[in-house]
């Protein structure tokens, strides 16, 4: 728990920056959305739309996503505490929508092996690059498949930014 506000913390505070891209070829006019210094902009460039700024609050160890360009507590989307991503500033079990745990995503407050929507695997990379930003390849439920891969994520993996990411390419 202590390790996930840790990475949570230090991801919004913008040392980390993380890229969705369609596919492995990490062709920089393909992204999807990025997050950088807890903004959430589709597509690759500065200038994209702005969906979402992730902030953490360290008060109470939770990492609050807002809509837009916002820290507003009228603008919370979602909360996450404890790898559980909530609706809205809510605390109740029922407001739980996914479940950050062990690089799987799963629907509601579960970790049950049915309940999987995603899975987060190490890829390696198809081309050198400079970069040393791990990959990680997002696939549907618990599959191994290569057919069944929807994305590549690249950044060191961060259950917020990866909430955000999902929900701003509209797969959460």
């Amino acid at each position: 728990m202590v390790l996930l506000a840790l990475l949570s913390a230090l991801a919004v505070s913008g040392q980390m920056r993380m890229h969705l891209y369609p596919d492995d070829n990490l062709i920089y006019r393909d992204m999807v959305a990025h997050i950088d210094n807890g903004v959430v902009r589709m597509g690759a460039h500065w200038s994209g739309e702005i969906v979402y700024t992730v902030q953490a609050n360290n008060t109470w160890g939770e990492v609050q996503i807002f809509s837009g360009y916002s820290s507003s507590s009228l603008d919370i989307a979602f909360t996450l505490r404890e790898g559980k991503l909530y609706l809205g500033d809510s605390s109740f079990s029922d407001a739980i929508l996914y479940t950050f745990d062990s690089g799987q995503i799963f629907m509601g407050d579960s970790n049950f092996p049915l309940d999987v929507a995603y899975t987060l695997r190490k890829e390696a990379r198809n081309f050198p690059s400079g970069d040393d930003a791990p990959l990680w390849g997002l696939y549907k439920d618990d599959s191994r498949s290569w057919d069944d891969r929807l994305a590549i994520l690249e950044g060191h993996l961060d259950p917020a930014s990866i909430f955000a990411l999902l929900s701003a390419a509209g797969w959460l």
